[in-house]
């Protein structure tokens, strides 16, 4: 202890202020963002990355820090046709150490629709039932991962990624009812990656 009783280790008395180290609270340490996309759905069994984010942080605080990460995704929408199966996929992974790896994802949600309300004659051949299905999802914000003890010196990483696919592509409508493509649409919004640390107290 110093005059007047100060523990330098968790004060600054400079010129008698008396103030918290910041290595001593809850603090947002990193933060990044990217993305917001829109597509047309196609056929496309094998998927698309849209886009996706990483942030890091290395502790320079000087003792143990617990550290969690918060997504932000940003709103979702689609609209696709008669026997069409669309699917856009979330994503996010955490790693840490003292040479973190790029950290390996795991699936946070998965928006999805599929109109199927069979086929029918038309003309001389077969074609979809007429059908349009539109969806749509909020801005949501969520804790990924578990709770990081990350000691001095070493790296926490947060990623997130978004991608589309449609698992199932069928016939199209009848031509006289117009023309499907115009029906067919994607939008996302963008994703926002957070790192907050609490001390570890000892």
């Amino acid at each position: 202890m110093t005059d007047p009783c100060v523990d330098s280790s968790y004060f600054d008395a400079t010129d008698g202020v008396l103030t918290p180290l910041r290595r001593w609270q809850m603090q947002r340490r990193a933060s990044a963002s990217a993305g917001g996309a829109t597509f047309t759905p196609a056929n496309n069994s094998a998927g698309t990355v849209l886009f996706s984010v990483l942030v890091q942080w290395a502790n320079d605080t000087g003792i143990s820090q617990k550290v969690h990460a918060v997504m932000t995704q940003g709103s979702q929408r689609y609209s696709i046709d008669c026997l069409k199966h669309l699917a856009i996929r979330t994503q996010w992974g955490i790693s840490s150490g003292v040479a973190a790896a790029d950290p390996t994802l795991t699936e946070e949600s998965r928006m999805r629709g599929y109109p199927d309300f069979g086929t029918g004659p038309a003309g001389t051949g077969t074609v979809g039932i007429y059908a349009v299905l539109e969806d749509r999802a909020p801005t949501l914000t969520v804790p990924i991962g578990d709770v990081v003890t990350l000691p001095p010196g070493q790296t926490i990483k947060a990623k997130a990624q978004v991608s589309w696919s449609t698992p199932a592509w069928g016939l199209d409508w009848y031509s006289g009812w117009g023309d499907p493509v115009q029906m067919r649409a994607g939008k996302v919004g963008p994703i926002m990656l957070e790192l907050f640390s609490v001390p570890v107290i000892p």
